[in-house]
């Protein structure tokens, strides 16, 4: 009688527990999915827009992507079907200055807030809109230091844009699988250092050619496609945070 007790016993212990490890591996997998979903990519367009943005819209459309574009002043005055799809279409809205020339942006830290608030004024003549985020002309290093930084972030509002994905298609124009692999080697990258990626491309004709297979293979990857904001903390090559 003893033995069938302890039997019975046993027989008790293993039924509790079955739920339990059954709860504990749904719980699991409710985890694994939430880490998958929550990778979050950001697509970032210079030099726009110009007469190829209708065809690049297209193709985010195609994958359900959005971007952030950095704009110039005088393309979205020539552009301004594109640039009102832009904006209606929930893309993120960036400034890009007006000449793009160094000689002229950079030469003095007025001139390159005179720049980005010229491009802001062309952004609501076409759309209504304003925007405070922007991205220096080839970057911001080394041209961007600190008096040129604190007219335009703190007097003028601004908020620093680079980036930590290089795609370099303005290097590799007719090399589309470079600029495939290079994409793909830094956002690994960015990754592993737990970093959101922020692809640096271009709005330009030879981008189109291997957009598609980014799109494809980073959705694949599990990457939500988010637009830049003023919520977002920027980043930028002087870890300036304004």
């Amino acid at each position: 009688m003893l033995h069938k007790q302890k039997w019975l016993l046993v027989l008790l212990i293993a039924v509790l527990l079955i739920p339990q490890t059954a709860t504990a591996a749904k719980s699991e997998g409710i985890s694994k999915n939430k880490s998958h979903s929550s990778k979050v990519i950001y697509l970032t367009f210079d030099d726009g827009p110009t007469a190829h943005t209708m065809q690049l819209l297209d193709i985010l459309d195609q994958y359900n992507a959005k971007a952030t574009f950095f704009m110039l002043g005088p393309h979205m005055e020539r552009f301004p079907a594109a640039t009102k799809r832009i904006v209606k279409e929930g893309n993120g809205l960036g400034l890009h200055g007006v000449t793009h020339v160094v000689s002229k942006f950079y030469s003095s830290p007025y001139s390159a807030y005179k720049e980005m608030k010229g491009a802001n004024e062309s952004l609501h003549k076409v759309t209504g809109k304003y925007t405070s985020l922007v991205r220096t002309p080839y970057g911001s290093k080394p041209y961007l230091k600190k008096s040129y930084r604190d007219i335009m972030l703190s007097t003028g509002g601004f908020h620093l844009w680079d980036w930590n994905v290089d795609s370099l298609d303005w290097k590799y124009k007719k090399d589309h699988q470079k600029v495939y692999n290079n994409v793909m080697s830094e956002v690994k990258s960015a990754e592993r250092r737990g970093m959101d990626p922020v692809i640096l491309m271009h709005d330009q004709p030879a981008t189109l050619k291997v957009l598609p297979s980014v799109l494809k293979e980073l959705k694949a990857e599990g990457y939500q496609f988010k637009i830049l904001d003023k919520q977002v903390r920027p980043l930028n090559f002087w870890n300036d945070r304004r």
